[in-house]
């Protein structure tokens, strides 16, 4: 089986630096680009699972593109939900506790670890689900993080300091 993973086009709150977990925005026209220019247009998946919010889901039809390759949506594979740092900048000082400790809950949203149980039981079901297949992935940062994590041994720090950028392809294979 091959996964390919797929960190959402550019929003305008990406380009910001602002948290943007559950906050339903579209691609910016900057991402809009991204999606048109992607090395991930030049993938052939038999299937993309993609998260049901628009950016990653405008990034997943650029994808799809002209070609009969179903979409489905999964909730699993949403943003981190960021709670009340949601719509702030990611700068703020307060912050960086969240970001580098896995259990630790942003106020009234998640932690790694909560993004990780619904993350990990996905990636084992979509193993069986389509074992041989050719799967796309479509998500967000926090997810790809994690979903980097399943598939790969990382120490502490490269957990924490990992990111894909934003239209980057990662692949994986198992």
């Amino acid at each position: 089986m091959k996964i390919y993973v797929v960190r959402h086009c550019s929003t305008v709150r990406s380009e910001q630096k602002i948290f943007c977990g559950s906050t339903d925005i579209p691609l910016s026209p900057r991402g809009e680009e991204e999606a048109k220019a992607s090395s991930a247009l030049h993938l052939s998946p038999d299937v993309i699972l993609s998260s049901p919010l628009l950016r990653a889901r405008q990034t997943a039809e650029a994808i799809a593109d002209g070609r009969d390759i179903p979409i489905l949506y999964d909730a699993r594979l949403r943003e981190r939900d960021f709670g009340d740092f949601e719509g702030t900048p990611c700068s703020r000082p307060d912050g960086k506790a969240y970001r580098r400790n896995m259990g630790l809950r942003y106020p009234n949203g998640e932690s790694y670890l909560d993004v990780a149980a619904r993350i990990y039981p996905f990636l084992d079901e979509i193993r069986a689900r389509f074992a041989g297949k050719r799967i796309c992935l479509v998500s967000h940062g926090s997810a790809c993080r994690v979903i980097r994590s399943y598939f790969a041994e990382m120490t502490d720090e490269e957990f924490y300091s990992y990111s894909q950028p934003n239209g980057a392809v990662e692949e994986y294979e198992r």
